[in-house]
């Protein structure tokens, strides 16, 4: 069994790991992310209106933050 140091030893060690593998993906970027299509043409990816509806809607908060 983990001793108590060593589970904190190992819990910072993945948590280290995981941040160097997985990153966070950018905002305006989220509605691919999701997305089910694993590749759009840069055409597709242009007029996508997933990504065009969440830009928007990132555009909206954004205003409303900034009158805040």
């Amino acid at each position: 069994m983990l001793d108590e140091q060593n589970k904190n030893q190992l819990k910072r060690l993945l948590q280290s790991i995981s941040r160097h593998i997985i990153q966070d993906v950018p905002p305006e970027l989220h509605a691919c992310e999701i997305c089910r299509k694993t590749e759009c043409l840069q055409d597709e990816w242009i007029a996508c209106e997933n990504r065009i509806a969440h830009v928007k809607c990132l555009e909206t908060i954004q205003d409303i933050t900034d009158q805040a």
